[in-house]
């Protein structure tokens, strides 16, 4: 289950990368990077994940045979979030 500190912080960078339109900006303190590394942490070690969850975890993680636009990227770990969160509510109630 979820505390509070990881829902919120889950809120955080969903804000972040929300407000966030500056392709540009990469790097291990970029919104996207940060949001991305929260989402394959925490999304894999759900018990019981939705497929739609198995598949963005599939085209999230690093690799050389996948390569999105930053647009995509973003949208893509949007989602997570918005998918993570539902979870983590669920949970709580």
């Amino acid at each position: 289950m979820a505390t509070d500190a990881l829902l919120s912080r889950l809120q955080i960078l969903g804000q972040q990368l929300d407000a966030d339109h500056s392709a540009g900006d990469v790097g291990s303190a970029a919104p996207l990077t940060q949001a991305r590394e929260f989402l394959l942490t925490h999304l894999q070690e759900e018990p019981t994940l939705p497929y739609r969850g198995a598949e963005l975890l599939e085209l999230l993680t690093p690799s050389p045979h996948i390569h999105w636009h930053w647009e995509q990227e973003r949208e893509l770990v949007l989602e997570g979030l918005t998918l993570l969160h539902q979870l983590w509510l669920g949970q709580q109630r």
